[in-house]
C-alpha cells in the first residue's frame, strides 16, 4: 500500500483564500491530503516555516498568494520572493528537490487556476509514491 502524499498550502487571507473559497462554492475538488493553512500574508511565512512543513512530513509545500499587483498589505514583493528563493537554496543543500516548494500567485477568486495548479502539484508526488 502506497503512502498518500501530503501537501501543505500556505494561503494568504485575501486573494489566495478567495481562490479556495470560490472553488468550494463551485464544488471544484482537490485531494483530501491537501492541508490549507491560512496566513495574513505570504510575507509572514518565513523560510523556517516552509522547511518545517517538510520536517513534519509534507511531500510538497505550496505558497498561495495574491497577484503581485494586488497585495492588500503593500508588502514588498521582493520579501516573498527572497524567502522562497532562500528556502529553495536550503532545500538543495539538504538534498531535497526544489520543485517540492512552489510559489503560486493568483488573482482574486481564480478557482479554476487554483484547482489546476494544486491538482498538478499533488499529482507530481502521487506518481513518485
Amino acid at each position: 500500500m502506497s503512502k498518500i502524499p501530503t501537501t501543505v498550502v500556505f494561503s494568504c487571507n485575501w486573494d489566495g483564500l478567495s481562490c479556495i473559497e470560490t472553488a468550494a462554492q463551485k464544488r471544484l475538488t482537490f485531494s483530501s491530503s491537501v492541508k490549507i493553512i491560512r496566513v495574513s500574508c505570504l510575507s509572514r511565512v518565513h523560510t523556517g516555516l516552509m522547511l518545517q512543513a517538510f520536517e513534519y512530513g509534507a511531500d510538497g509545500v505550496m505558497l498561495l498568494g495574491c497577484d503581485a499587483r494586488s497585495c492588500h498589505f503593500g508588502i514588498e514583493e521582493d520579501l516573498i520572493i527572497q524567502n522562497h528563493k532562500k528556502a529553495c537554496e536550503i532545500m538543495s543543500l539538504l538534498g531535497l528537490k526544489q520543485d517540492r516548494l512552489e510559489l503560486v500567485r493568483l488573482p482574486h477568486g481564480d478557482a479554476t487556476s487554483f484547482i489546476k495548479r494544486v491538482n498538478d502539484f499533488v499529482e507530481r508526488f502521487t506518481s513518485l509514491t
